[in-house]
């Protein structure tokens, strides 16, 4: 683990998979510690489990829709918030549109392979609540109730990705359809506009019927949207655009503003972005650091010719010393 990356990025792998590495989130446990708090140890440990297989699938659509469609993905990291799928569509509304929508054509799947079970237990309408998980006995009727839960979970995924909120699912597809009638900017800016009002109304909606997680969602995405408004200004405010071609759930992962002229060859995911920037600050300090250095030595040098070596200080001749040294070490 490299302590010097951004905490939010901390994961580790657990292999990969059709070609695609599949890291998880130091901090995905969390999500289990909250369940087993608020659900007890055994259906905690089951609700996080099918929530990990359900998310884990959700986002390999993402990748075979890029994939299959003339774009690329690679990566995937479980988030405790959500899965991140970093791909780059092909530059087309079809390529983008399938990218997006077949996340949740994954979660409809599993409803509809699942839906038998839950109506010859008529758990249908507890199933469905977009808010509260159906609880039943584990113990002794546990392929039942795990279809149940398998169900009740990838119904609320479905719904939550439908959202046109920015960046979820529905936000990145309502974002694509835009972009058939406006430009990019635009099109950038309408769809955050309709997120974030859709967001705040479900908060209120939440507040309204006193229900706190539907407070935390709406505030949460409302934020998100904000968030990816102020970076979509200040690209424009810069004369460039913002960075295409990755979706994720519960974060869009192209969200970093780009100067450069665009194309249509692949874009590195935020991870290796990232990477890349740290990497260009780290050449871009030791440059700096050698301009300095130069600098003083030529200075030194310049009092030694004046005054002899007599009028350096302890410190200065140390220096001098060192330079000398990284000299060496860099010639050879």
């Amino acid at each position: 683990m490299d302590v010097r990356q951004n905490p939010l990025w901390l994961s580790f792998s657990i292999g990969r998979w059709f070609h695609t590495d599949v890291r998880v989130s130091f901090f995905f446990p969390l999500l289990l510690v909250v369940f087993c708090y608020r659900l007890g140890v055994e259906v905690g440990m089951a609700v996080t489990g099918l929530l990990f297989v359900s998310i884990l699938l959700h986002e390999f659509g993402h990748i075979l829709a890029a994939r299959m469609t003339g774009g690329t993905g690679d990566e995937i990291l479980m988030w405790p918030l959500g899965g991140l799928a970093f791909v780059s569509p092909a530059s087309n509304f079809s390529s983008e549109g399938w990218t997006a929508l077949s996340g949740p054509l994954v979660n409809l799947v599993l409803c509809i392979v699942t839906l038998p079970v839950v109506l010859s237990h008529e758990m249908l309408r507890d199933s469905i609540s977009l808010i509260y998980i159906p609880i039943g006995d584990l113990t002794s009727q546990w392929p039942a109730q795990l279809a149940i839960l398998m169900f009740s979970l990838n119904f609320k995924l479905l719904m939550l990705n439908l959202l046109p909120i920015y960046p979820l699912d529905g936000g990145q597809f309502s974002y694509s359809v835009a972009k058939l009638y406006w430009d990019r900017q635009t099109a950038r800016i309408s769809s955050l506009w309709l997120g974030l009002l859709i967001a705040l109304i479900v908060a209120m909606a939440g507040f309204m019927l006193e229900i706190t997680d539907l407070v935390m969602i709406g505030l949460l995405l409302g934020m998100i949207c904000q968030y990816q408004y102020i970076i979509a200004q200040a690209s424009s405010a810069f004369g460039g655009m913002m960075d295409e071609g990755e979706y994720s759930d519960g974060y869009f992962a192209g969200s970093s503003p780009s100067w450069e002229d665009e194309d249509d060859s692949p874009r590195p995911g935020p991870l290796k972005r990232w990477k890349q920037a740290r990497e260009e600050k780290r050449r871009a300090r030791e440059e700096q650091e050698r301009v300095e250095t130069a600098r003083r030595v030529d200075e030194l040098l310049d009092k030694v010719h004046q005054h002899g070596m007599d009028a350096l200080s302890e410190s200065e001749r140390r220096f001098l010393q060192r330079a000398s040294n990284n000299y060496r070490k860099t010639e050879q």
